[in-house]
């Protein structure tokens, strides 16, 4: 296939660094396709552990409950060095690591899960879990609306637009990667999320 190069938008315009990594979500985005089903659905969606402690690393299950299934989204937080953050592929250690699984966790999988959750590309899931992720927190706005939140005001919503988010996940993996579930587990058994 040939493209005229007429057809091309200039370089300057879509290489724009104001506008790089600044691309809004759109109806189709998945995002906003997933927000609109649970919405429509009434997914019921319940914590049932959360073990943090008082400086807020530990365990924590979310239940989700779709019309069709039940899952659990499992979030390890842990202490991360200064020294040690990077949003680089290369990281080996991540504020929040994360997992979505069908089912319940009991005590035992919780324990497999912590195991090998938090490691990420060096860990192994098994064909019940569909997605891993991680995320670290915002450098510029995370302590400063915990601060805000902790003194019982809210934060600037003009200082959270500068950056954006609280937390950035720096990769998100699926479709058989690490022994999850690949597309065809998928789309055959977690129709909520194909």
């Amino acid at each position: 296939m040939t493209i005229k190069k007429s057809h091309l938008r200039p370089a300057n315009t879509v290489m724009n660094l104001e506008r790089l990594g600044s691309s809004y979500p759109y109806r189709l985005s998945f995002m906003r396709i997933l927000i609109r089903r649970i919405m429509k659905e009434k997914w019921q969606i319940e914590r049932t552990t959360f073990e943090l402690d008082k400086e807020g690393y530990g365990d924590a299950i979310y239940e989700i409950r779709t019309p069709k299934k039940k899952y659990s989204f499992v979030v390890f937080a842990d202490f991360l060095d200064p020294g040690k953050r990077s949003d680089r592929v290369i990281a080996d250690q991540w504020d929040i690591t994360v997992a979505l699984c069908e089912g319940s966790i009991n005590q035992s999988r919780l324990e497999k899960l912590r195991k090998n959750v938090p490691l990420q590309e060096k860990g192994r899931l098994d064909s019940k879990c569909i997605v891993l992720s991680r995320a670290n927190k915002s450098t510029r706005n995370f302590e400063y609306v915990i601060g805000r939140l902790a003194s019982g005001r809210q934060p600037s919503l003009s200082v959270i637009a500068k950056v954006g988010y609280l937390y950035r996940t720096t990769a998100v993996y699926g479709s058989g990667k690490f022994g999850m579930a690949d597309w065809q587990k998928v789309t055959s058994n977690y129709q909520d999320f194909s």
